[in-house]
Order: C-alpha cells, then structure tokens, then sequence
C-alpha cells in the first residue's frame, strides 16, 4: 500500500512538473510584452497579444479586468482588426488604432453575446491593434476618435 501511494505521489509531481514546462513554452501562453499607458491620472499596465495564439488566448483568459490593466490585440498580420462579442467574457472598452496609434474607431461598454448570432466589432476605417480597455476607462478619460494614444514599455 505504501508503495503505490509514493508511486502515484511521483507521477502527480512529475505530471504537474511537465504542466508547468509546457504553460512555460506554450506561445499561446507567452505575454509578448507589457506597456503603460496613462489615461488622466490613472497608469494602466497593458498586456500585449501579438499573434493569434495569444489574441485567442488573451481574450479567453479576461473573465475580469484586474485593476489598473488593460490588453493591447496587434493583427500586423494581416488579420481584420475585429472582436467576437463572443469571444469576450466581460463587458470593455474597445479602441482601434491605425499605426500610428491615433485612435480610428471606439465602441465602449462592448458586452459579451451570449445567444448567436453575435455581432462582430470593427472599426470603420484601417487599423491594426485594439486596446481593450476596463469598461468606463475611454469615456472617463473622454476619448475620442483623431486622438494618439501614447504607449510607453514598461
């Protein structure tokens, strides 16, 4: 009996070893990194997701906002700059910038669908990155379309 309890003791160590190597090494799961940006008074630290992988990911893993964070979605890649209201899980601001990161399209207090069909968000003109922000950010710090939004590393 006391053979098997430290038998299976080692396999659940090395099974939660080898799940920590690979959440390590998984792209999907690798932040690409982390920006500031300050809106008024407030810094927010922005998580960035620059591949598909991590934009699924991301969006998947933002049940809540933690506060002062907000996620930065890049589709440099060719991707149309759009949300599934589906995919997200919590209501949030959502801020298309073009290159030069001059906001180009907002749609604040975007909500969740629960029941299909769900609208998709997107901007009405090119960009290439949405910064999902805590629901209420945009409007408190009264942004607008035309404004440059500055993100700095962190």
């Amino acid at each position: 009996m006391a053979r098997f309890q430290t038998k299976t003791l080692w396999l659940i160590a090395v099974a939660a070893a080898a799940l920590v190597l690979l959440l390590q090494f998984c792209p999907a799961a690798r932040r690409s990194g982390v920006l500031t940006l300050t809106l008024s008074q407030d810094k927010l630290a922005i998580d960035v997701a620059d591949s598909p992988e991590r934009r699924l990911y991301a969006l998947g893993m933002l049940d809540r906002f933690r506060p002062g964070r907000g996620l930065l979605l890049v589709f440099d890649d060719g991707t149309p700059p759009r949300v599934w209201s589906k995919a997200l899980q919590v209501e949030a601001d959502l801020l298309w910038l073009d290159e030069t990161r001059q906001i180009v399209g907002l749609e604040l207090g975007a909500r969740p669908c629960t029941q299909d069909p769900c609208p998709e968000y997107a901007p009405e003109r090119g960009a290439v990155s949405v910064l999902v922000l805590p629901p209420g950010s945009g409007r408190d710090a009264a942004l607008a379309p035309g404004q440059t939004v500055f993100l700095q590393p962190a």
